[in-house]
């Protein structure tokens, strides 16, 4: 990743949510908890609005490659 989370493209975004294609579940899983740690560990720390988006994005990742899963093998 190339952009920084404050440099107001929005580039980060779209190069973050691509990074998570690429992490394995457990990657996901434990970015997810480490984020959430994160932030009730010091929720007035100014990046936890990059943890929020990181928790988000690999849980959007999840949701797809489930998704992806039961369309695959329903029926």
């Amino acid at each position: 990743m190339n952009a920084l989370y404050t440099d107001g493209t929005g580039k980060w975004h779209t190069e973050y949510i691509a990074t998570t294609k690429r992490m394995s579940k457990a990657e996901l899983i434990h970015v997810i908890n480490d984020c959430e740690a994160a932030m009730a560990a010091l929720p007035e720390n100014p990046k936890c609005e990059q943890y929020a988006d990181e928790r988000l994005y690999c849980g959007m990742e999840l949701a797809r490659r489930r998704k992806a899963f039961n369309a695959k093998f329903s029926n």
